[in-house]
């Protein structure tokens, strides 16, 4: 490959960065009033741009010297750090709203179509009455952790998959916790997160 196609492929990843520091800002001086959407669209925007940064960063790695190639993966290791910072704390700023969106109404104050919304909400978010202790990374602990949650929250039909989700992340621990903080807290990569080798 040419000076000119490393070029090209250094350009894009510019562009990119740029995206990714715009997302990053977003998510960083989001507050406690920014909407629950805005969150969910930065972090999949940010996702999209990361992902596609790693993609860059090793086709231009690849073509590059060794002293170039150490000083490219410092500041690329960067970027990287920041973005997964940014994803966490929006992960983490949806997951609380998530499990907490009902906990603010005020009974007196709903009518009888948000009684019944209220209850499906509220139902589809009560977790299962059983003791669940949170998985830390111990081999020998994660068939039974995960019985205990197939069959108690993985498997209700009353949960939505962002809200299984939602719950399989918090009762991760230390590792396996570290494993999936990057990965966005949606329903469609639900399924991606549990084949994460983290038993």
């Amino acid at each position: 490959m040419s000076d000119s196609d490393i070029r090209k492929l250094k350009r894009k990843r510019t562009t990119e960065r740029t995206k990714a520091t715009r997302f990053i800002t977003a998510i960083n001086e989001s507050t406690g009033n920014t909407p629950l959407d805005d969150y969910e669209h930065y972090r999949g925007r940010l996702q999209e741009t990361l992902d596609q940064l790693v993609r860059l960063n090793d086709a231009i790695q690849d073509l590059l010297e060794d002293r170039e190639y150490t000083v490219d993966v410092e500041t690329c290791e960067e970027y990287t750090d920041s973005a997964k910072r940014a994803l966490l704390k929006a992960n983490q700023e949806i997951g609380r709203r998530l499990v907490s969106s009902t906990a603010n109404l005020s009974v007196s104050e709903l009518t009888s179509a948000q009684m019944t919304a209220r209850h499906l909400v509220t139902h589809s978010v009560k977790l299962p009455p059983i003791k669940l202790e949170p998985f830390s990374g111990d081999v020998e602990t994660w068939a039974r952790f995960w019985e205990k949650f197939e069959s108690s929250i993985d498997k209700n039909p009353t949960l939505s998959t962002v809200n299984k989700h939602v719950f399989f992340r918090g009762y991760l621990e230390g590792e396996p916790k570290m494993l999936v903080d990057g990965i966005a807290m949606t329903a469609s990569v639900y399924e991606d997160t549990k084949k994460i080798r983290i038993g």
